[in-house]
């Protein structure tokens, strides 16, 4: 396998059919479909013709690992993500995949869902995430669209001293990006040029590698003009604490865990993928690695809707969570760590549909517990699921076989008062 270095600054950039050899390594080490060198081939042909393939098209996840895998450096990736959109634009996306679009509210979409039946409390909290008042301090923490919906892993001595600011409409786009959305992606990064030029941060905390990598690698190309002086992720923060000391672990805990990586953890290197390892490590748990970890992880299941033929199909989300919750079970660990919160939701929501033993716990969890505090309890965890579950299940089980398509509305700059949105 290719040894996995930090990102360099045309990682995201459009494919290079000069520099493809048609070697098929890409698609040969892919975690998810694992093709043969022949069968790569093949497909990357359709793909560089713009033909329909058999599988890639249809199967990809959109983590990126392919581009790690090319030995030319051409990009396969982008090459994907270029096809979706050229077919979004062309057919549209089924009218399933409405509910699990960021742009709210022009959507009501699954995380609103979840927020319309949070506890008041954890209402109130996000809410205050909201306030346009000037910064404390020079540096924004933000909180991303899944943290938003578990807002309660906020709630510990270590981030007290944190201002996090955010709401749904100041979503970095993410699944946009991995999605080959390019055009509404110039609107998300006028609308967060906009909301970072009132705040005026210097600094940004990210409580998601997702977003830190977006913010740091993705978005520039896309627009973003605001310049941070530097960009972090939480982890980063958390294991800096562990080092220093200001975090003390007083209740190390006795128990096994497999690590759900980030998709975008290999994109910081192997150095970053130690963090939440060492980090367990710090506080007694003793990691169990399965065979799909690190660069060659899985996403948790999120990526299998991310296709334009899947649309966010709940079967195939369903399907490509089972499959790694299946091969944490066969570690038999006391548990599956995530540090990702749409992770979380992803394995939580699947848990109502997988008739097994399967515990997961948030990174940010274990180690309160480590601290001798209280996470979030177990019976809001399991009703945060419900909510996720039932969020998707009433609003697009009825649309499945629908073969009606829809075109993503234009993003606004100016998102509505918060108290109009919610």
């Amino acid at each position: 396998m290719t040894k996995i270095e930090p990102v360099d600054n045309d990682f995201f950039s459009p494919f290079n059919e000069e520099a493809c050899t048609l070697c098929g390594e890409c698609f040969h080490n892919c975690p998810v479909m694992g093709l043969s060198i022949e069968e790569s081939i093949e497909e990357m042909k359709k793909l560089i013709a713009g033909n329909e393939t058999r599988r890639v098209l249809k199967e990809c996840q959109s983590c990126h690992s392919c581009n790690f895998y090319c030995p030319e450096n051409a990009h396969p990736a982008e090459l994907i993500l270029q096809r979706w959109n050229e077919k979004y634009k062309k057919e549209g996306l089924r009218i399933r995949g409405k509910h699990y679009m960021t742009f709210y509210p022009h959507y009501p979409n699954f995380r609103s869902y979840v927020m319309d039946h949070m506890p008041k409390k954890t209402q109130e909290l996000v809410k205050s995430w909201a306030d346009l008042s000037p910064l404390k301090g020079d540096t924004l923490t933000y909180p991303g669209c899944n943290i938003i919906t578990y807002a309660e892993l906020t709630q510990t001595s270590f981030f007290k001293d944190l201002d996090i600011r955010g709401r749904l409409e100041y979503c970095c786009g993410e699944t946009l990006f991995r999605t080959g959305y390019e055009d509404e992606l110039f609107q998300v990064t006028k609308r967060l040029d906009k909301w970072f030029n009132i705040l005026k941060p210097k600094n940004l905390l990210v409580l998601c590698t997702a977003g830190t990598n977006v913010f740091k690698n993705v978005l520039p190309r896309y627009g973003l003009t605001y310049k941070f002086d530097s960009i972090k992720s939480y982890i980063q923060y958390l294991w800096e604490k562990i080092e220093n000391g200001t975090i003390q672990i007083t209740n190390k805990l006795d128990m096994t865990v497999s690590i759900q990586d980030s998709c975008y953890s290999k994109m910081f290197g192997d150095d970053y993928m130690d963090l939440p390892r060492k980090i367990l490590e710090a506080i007694g748990v003793k990691v169990i690695e399965i065979e799909a970890c690190r660069e060659n992880m899985r996403c948790c299941g999120i990526g299998g809707g991310f296709s334009v033929d899947s649309a966010y199909h709940t079967m195939k989300l369903r399907s490509a969570t089972v499959r790694n919750i299946k091969e944490f079970n066969k570690a038999k660990v006391d548990a599956v760590c995530v540090y990702c919160a749409g992770c979380l939701a992803t394995y939580s929501t699947a848990k109502k549909l997988y008739f097994g033993k399967f515990k997961v716990y948030h990174i940010i969890e274990l180690l309160q517990m480590a601290m001798g505090e209280k996470p979030m309890s177990n019976k809001e965890k399991k009703k945060r699921a419900k909510h996720f579950f039932w969020g998707i299940m009433k609003k697009q089980l009825p649309k499945l076989p629908s073969k009606k398509t829809f075109k993503i509305a234009d993003l606004q700059e100016d998102p509505p008062p918060y108290s109009e949105a919610y």
